[in-house]
């Protein structure tokens, strides 16, 4: 009767243990999307401070602000010579990609600038 006893009591340790890494598994879950809400503030916290660069307004990241404003450049640039290999262009309403040969956009049918 002792060996069933025993087996009854290692079951149930396998059962708690179970219980106890789907527990962990959850909370880890919560924490992670907890540290995702926080990323998302910093997120935030960054666009208003880089708005405020754009504005005008002086601050303790001018500098890095600058870098990233050189980044956008470099980035719209690129995106400038995409366009330029696939003959198309920019909708100055909506900037949907539109052929360069068309006059209204597809999505927002504005007028093409010719």
């Amino acid at each position: 009767m002792a060996f069933f006893d025993d087996l009854k009591k290692f079951g149930k340790n396998i059962t708690d243990k179970g219980k106890d890494v789907i527990e962990i598994t959850k909370l880890n879950s919560q924490i992670n999307s907890e540290k995702d809400k926080v990323k998302e503030l910093y997120l935030k916290i960054g666009e208003e401070v880089y708005k405020a660069y754009k504005e005008g307004q002086s601050s303790a990241y001018d500098e890095t602000c600058a870098q990233i404003k050189e980044i956008d450049d470099k980035i719209k640039e690129l995106q400038d010579k995409i366009l330029e290999i696939k003959k198309a262009a920019k909708c100055p309403n909506c900037g949907a990609e539109v052929a360069k040969d068309t006059s209204f956009c597809s999505k927002c049918g504005a007028k093409i600038n010719e």
